[in-house]
């Protein structure tokens, strides 16, 4: 899998390259151990002229090493490998138990399989997985005799310490990729959103920005248009009302920004008093008309916490397919600094052949 296709899969499933690559690495290794380990057991049991014994690990040559050459096709093909890896898995776990446990050796397997279901599908949806999988396990052990014709499956108190042995690596996997992951979501709400004002930060937001304009790319139809906005005189509240009253206007605009746009659209703090609005799916009508109830909110939210008005300039654009996240952030930075330059307290965007077009409040003149 080349750097790049890695790269592309890792911002559509919101996970770091190095996180895909090592997954994507050790599952193909494991692929390969997997392998070798079911020629040979297909092997030994053609040697005792059992072929049907040998169908259960004989399916895992057949079909892995194609799942796992699907995952490397995007997003969709990643996640349907995985889910085909642990169908795959299943049925052999299942047609095993029919016609394998008369042999200790079958039970070797069974607190492995917990773990292997748990790396291919999480936790939640691994402990439903396996519970499902226990009721098959102990048909195939009941229906032992019946599929193969007399012969008696391993004695019950071996079947039933090694069921329970796979019920507890079941529970304890769950419990502690559990813990894991409540973690994980703290670590990453922590290194995503700005403690002050709860806006994503600066290159988490840059990420979904990227993402964006990758589906964009895929269906131009969708559509992005991302708003940049600055807070006017910024400096001067902070230097005439203090830092205090200064993070009180932040924490109030950023609260008023969360609450207005829909669900589905982000907020991004770049840094200082600057804030990064994207619209998926938006057209540039509409972006405006948002951006128009965002920055005619922002004076109502913040009145009586500083002595001056507090109010926002505002540049609105639309991307275009192809270009950079720099192009577009670039545009959207000029066109903020054009609503600085003509009056503040506005919104500047483009209109369809790409000219500036400024929006002043009324009274005033651009």
């Amino acid at each position: 899998m080349t750097r790049n296709s890695i790269h592309d899969l890792a911002r559509e499933l919101n996970e770091s390259d190095e996180f895909v690559r090592t997954k994507i690495r050790f599952i193909t290794i494991a692929t390969v151990i997997g392998v070798v380990v079911a020629l040979l057991m297909s092997y030994l049991e053609l040697q005792h002229g059992a072929w049907f014994r040998a169908l259960p690990a004989a399916l895992f040559p057949l079909f892995a090493p194609p799942l796992v050459f699907h995952m490397y096709h995007g997003r969709r093909a990643y996640q349907q490998g995985l889910v085909g890896f642990a169908v795959l898995v299943a049925i052999q776990q299942i047609l095993g138990a029919a016609v394998t446990l008369n042999d200790v050796e079958a039970l070797i397997w069974f607190p492995i399989f917990p773990l292997t279901y748990v790396l291919l599908l999480g936790h939640e949806r691994a402990l439903r997985w396996n519970a499902v999988i226990m009721v098959f396990l102990c048909l195939g052990y009941a229906l032992f005799p019946q599929i193969n014709h007399g012969l008696n499956p391993l004695p019950l108190p071996l079947f039933g310490s090694a069921l329970l042995a796979y019920a507890m690596s079941m529970l304890l996997s769950w419990q502690s990729h559990r813990e894991l992951s409540y973690y994980h979501r703290r670590l990453y709400a922590q290194a995503s959103y700005d403690a002050l004002t709860g806006a994503m930060m600066r290159e988490p937001g840059l990420e979904v920005l990227g993402r964006q304009m990758a589906q964009v790319d895929r269906r131009p139809e969708s559509g992005l248009c991302v708003a940049l906005l600055d807070l006017d005189d910024f400096k001067r509240i902070n230097d005439e009302d203090g830092h205090l009253a200064g993070d009180r206007v932040l924490v109030e605009v950023a609260a008023a920004l969360r609450g207005q746009i829909r669900q589905g659209d982000y907020l991004v703090r770049l840094g200082g008093e600057e804030f990064l609005l994207l619209f998926p799916g938006m057209g540039t009508d509409g972006a405006h008309g948002m951006s128009e109830q965002l920055r005619a909110r922002i004076p109502e939210v913040t009145t009586g916490l500083s002595a001056r008005p507090v109010t926002a300039s505002i540049g609105l654009t639309r991307y275009r397919p192809g270009e950079s996240v720099g192009q577009l952030l670039g545009r959207a930075d000029e066109l903020m600094y054009a609503a600085k330059t003509t009056g503040k307290n506005r919104i500047c965007c483009e209109d369809a052949g790409g000219a500036e077009v400024g929006f002043a409040l009324p009274g005033q003149t651009g």
